[in-house]
């Protein structure tokens, strides 16, 4: 934020920045039924129909993703909006779920790679004894060391030795 200043006037100038930053995203509601977003307070109109009268100002938002998600779901038609934002939720929970169990897995590597002796092996013993010092009773060495031979990461050995294909 900077201040131009002439002899007779003091003016607050905006960067572009601070401009995006301080901008509030309006959801607008017309008498037609249409939701819309603007980023005026005043002289808007219905997108729609073209009106400039009857519109209802029903939320702010801090930036365009949540006013773009927030019109999506006021123009959606009532007969199928819960069927719609229910469906949404579950894709939403499951996307969440999926990131838990990615970040477990990528946390289960480093585990497996500090498991791992000079030679490249890792042993299910040496990964146990490695869990239960890091106080991961609750993990399990045959699941993770399943997961990375799925994913291609380890080539079994032996019963008890694998070997580190990356």
């Amino acid at each position: 934020m900077n201040y131009c200043e002439s002899p007779h006037q003091k003016t607050l100038v905006l960067s572009h920045s601070e401009i995006i930053i301080s901008m509030r995203y309006n959801l607008i509601k017309c008498s037609c039924g249409f939701s819309f977003g603007s980023t005026k307070s005043q002289n808007n109109y219905c997108t729609k129909c073209g009106s400039t009268s009857n519109l209802k100002y029903i939320e702010t938002f801090d930036n365009a993703d949540q006013l773009s998600r927030a019109i999506s779901f006021a123009n959606i038609p009532d007969e199928i909006s819960h069927e719609l934002i229910s469906k949404i939720k579950q894709k939403e929970s499951k996307v969440q779920t999926n990131r838990t169990n990615n970040d477990n897995i990528l946390g289960g590597l480093s585990i497996l790679k500090k498991a791992t002796d000079k030679e490249g092996n890792l042993t299910k013993s040496s990964l146990d004894k490695f869990l239960s010092e890091e106080g991961l009773d609750n993990s399990s060495s045959e699941y993770l060391i399943g997961q990375a031979e799925v994913q291609g990461l380890l080539i079994r050995i032996n019963e008890n030795t694998w070997n580190w294909l990356s």
